[in-house]
């Protein structure tokens, strides 16, 4: 081949590769059907690690080395022609704004001021002016500020004040009650622990995180929102809602089939001839639409999706904090912070400005925009992704249910690397896709018409609960259990601290916090965390889980004891979600052990929830006379999710996935001693722990018949 060849057509057309010899190159040309199916793969997915570059080969009747290299062709190319686009906008802009100056210029040299008979600028002295200009800027600031501050504290909101040595208590969520004066399981104590003491420099060793709560940098007393601003802010949120209606409502050219696993995806090429936007990273687009029926009537489901604190409640398995910045008539401006569970992913977080619109009688809309052109004192670190107008469209059906559009755009920083087992499960748009968010809508409204019922359902074993009033306690600690767990699974700092397969495993990973707030318990907590892939389908694992006749041979709980199930509540349309109460045999026979459980399952995975609690917490919390929040609950489970990789069947129901497994166990355990730490107590507890959860996998792995490298 000639050297002058044209780089960017080769790139297209063949790959090439070494001889044996290293001195040759062979080349292959691709067919047209070849370069069609590479070019519409690298736009959802431009790094395929080697299993998708198996695959794509096979499909395509090429060589992995053959997918590789026309890969690493090709994002050269785009890098080459983002430039190319990046320069000539840049030397067009230097063009204009060259161009304004001039003019600029030539108006200084000629301007006069006939009303006040004023001198000629050029007369006085300009440096002596801006001086004057910018003391009075930094005055009227200053005045501004003060303003604001005794504004913000006679409203009664007090500024809030971090306190860097006492952390940090999660959500009231947490533990149980025992007297072992030892480390201890998921129980509670009431020995206090100084915080002071876990700051001294000893215990910051590089395989221990202790850990501050998970949430958004501290939100400050934002100063009004100047006219201007409630402008751009309701501009961009009308040019947002126009841009989603339009989506929603539009089907093929502009929604496409993705190559890798057929949901739609929206067509860039179509969207960016109808919308004109800039992209804010070198990014890889995520989109994705589903349809959903939801048993819930639209006016309340508009209602809840709107009240900040509702939408992180009905979301807790995805939304880890949510907080409104600003409320506009028609509009508000708030902060989330989204999160898969498990630590080894970072949070990804978004300023949106969300808005809702009744386009008839039982249509709404409710879109979604990232927005940063507010001067409100929070900053983000570096932005790793930005929300293109996203959202959803609520249709009231006549059985009091609602049809629910779900539309997701983002934009995604391909420079932040997702941990290779999550790889997949990102790049494929589960991960934080329209069929995510649909999918635990359907489950959370399921639940809480099944909360209301006045009478047990049929499909409820009621057995020590005698009252419906017992039940809904039961179910509101099942959920506060749950939230409690994706809280402790978004680690603020993660590090490794044994690593158990160089393949199929993250190793684990240590948090430590110290709780001292009323209905959680009071002492050192140490949380352990590991994830890993099984080559099973998620509900394959759940099911494993869920067996209560070899329970006793994985859980801890159990101390070897058989379980037995002593009352069961349906939470879902599944049957295999629901709330029940365990009781290992050793408890039957004079033990002071019961097990609360919350577990689901639904089309892209579950979790198993569960805190050991003694007898007398366990009467309190199915009596009905005592407030769920009140009961001291810790909670270990494990996460269930698919690896997001293209299978035959999706759905779940059907038992033929054959996706893999994403498993990810995270175990807490209460510490409990002398207030002041030795530095070879804390390596005991965290040995401990770090133990218990790699004991706990090798057994499940083994009962599944899983090794490392499969």
């Amino acid at each position: 081949m000639a050297s002058g060849r044209d780089s960017s057509s080769s790139d297209e057309q063949e790959t090439s590769l070494y001889t044996s010899d290293g001195d040759k190159r062979i080349y292959h040309r691709h067919s047209n059907h070849q370069i069609q199916k590479l070019e519409a793969y690298f736009k959802e997915c431009p790094h395929p690690d080697d299993l998708q570059q198996l695959k794509l080969g096979e499909e395509l009747k090429l060589k992995q080395k053959q997918i590789k290299f026309w890969f690493q062709n090709k994002r050269t190319q785009a890098k080459v022609q983002n430039e190319k686009a990046d320069n000539a906008s840049l030397r067009t802009e230097n063009m204009k704004i060259r161009r304004e100056n001039e003019a600029m210029q030539e108006a200084l040299n000629t301007v006069t001021c006939p009303p006040c008979g004023g001198p000629h600028p050029e007369q006085v002295d300009r440096k002596l002016y801006f001086q004057n200009l910018s003391a009075n800027n930094a005055y009227l600031r200053e005045e501004r500020d003060k303003l604001s501050i005794l504004v913000y504290k006679t409203e009664g909101h007090p500024k809030p004040i971090v306190n860097a040595l006492a952390y940090l208590h999660g959500p009231s969520l947490h533990a149980s009650t025992s007297n072992n004066p030892h480390v201890t399981y998921g129980t509670s104590s009431n020995h206090l622990v100084e915080p002071p003491s876990l700051l001294r420099e000893l215990y910051l060793r590089e395989h221990i995180s202790f850990a501050q709560p998970p949430q958004p940098r501290q939100l400050q007393c934002s100063p009004p929102l100047s006219n201007m601003e409630k402008v751009m802010m309701t501009e961009a949120m009308v040019a947002a809602v126009t841009e989603v209606i339009t989506l929603i409502q539009t089907e093929e050219p502009m929604w496409i089939k993705s190559s890798i696993d057929s949901r739609l995806v929206i067509d860039q090429e179509n969207y960016e001839k109808k919308f004109t936007k800039n992209s804010y990273f070198k990014t890889r687009i995520e989109s994705s639409k589903e349809i959903a029926v939801i048993p819930l009537d639209a006016k309340n489901l508009v209602n809840m999706l709107l009240d900040t604190e509702k939408w992180a409640s009905l979301f807790s398995t995805i939304v880890s904090k949510a907080k409104t910045i600003h409320v506009l008539e028609s509009s508000k401006l708030m902060y989330e912070q989204l999160h898969i569970l498990s630590p080894l992913l970072p949070p990804r977080e978004f300023m949106i400005l969300r808005c809702c619109q009744q386009l008839e009688e039982g249509l709404w809309v409710i879109a979604d925009v990232s927005y940063h052109q507010v001067a409100f004192e929070f900053e983000f670190g570096t932005p790793a992704c930005y929300k293109r107008p996203s959202g959803f469209l609520i249709q009231a059906m006549p059985n009091g249910h609602s049809k629910v559009t779900w539309m997701e755009h983002v934009e995604v920083n391909d420079k932040v690397r997702a941990h290779r087992i999550y790889r997949d499960l990102l790049c494929g748009g589960f991960g934080y896709g329209a069929r995510r968010w649909t999918a635990t809508l359907e489950r959370m409204c399921e639940r809480l018409s099944l909360y209301s019922v006045s009478d047990f359902p049929t499909t409820d074993d009621p057995g020590v609960v005698k009252t419906i009033n017992g039940r809904r306690r039961l179910m509101d600690l099942g959920e506060r259990m749950l939230k409690n767990f994706a809280w402790i699974l978004n680690m603020p700092e993660k590090s490794d601290f044994s690593q158990q397969s160089a393949t199929n495993s993250s190793g684990v990973n240590i948090s430590v916090r110290v709780n001292k707030e009323a209905g959680q318990p009071v002492g050192l907590i140490v949380c352990a965390c590991s994830s890993l892939c099984l080559p099973l389908a998620p509900l394959q694992v759940y099911n494993f889980l869920k067996n209560l006749e070899v329970r006793h041979q994985w859980d801890v709980l159990c101390h070897a004891s058989p379980v037995t199930e002593v009352a069961r509540f349906v939470t879902g349309a599944n049957n295999k979600n629901c709330v029940n109460i365990l009781q290992p045999s050793s408890a039957a026979e004079g033990g002071d052990l019961m097990i609360i459980q919350d577990s689901f399952i639904d089309a892209l995975g579950g979790m198993v929830v569960y805190a050991p609690v003694d007898l007398s917490t366990a009467h309190a919390a199915v009596s009905g006379n005592v407030n769920p929040s009140d009961i001291p609950i810790l909670p270990s489970g494990v996460v269930i999710s698919r690896d997001g990789r293209p299978s035959a069947t999706a759905e779940l129901d059907g038992g033929c996935d054959n996706c893999k497994t994403l498993l990810t166990v995270a175990f807490q355990i209460l510490v409990t001693g002398p207030t002041i730490y030795e530095e070879l107590q804390m390596d005991k507890w965290t040995t401990s722990v770090d133990t218990l959860i790699s004991s706990t996998i090798t057994k499940v792995k083994a009962m599944l018949n899983c090794h490392d490298g499969q």
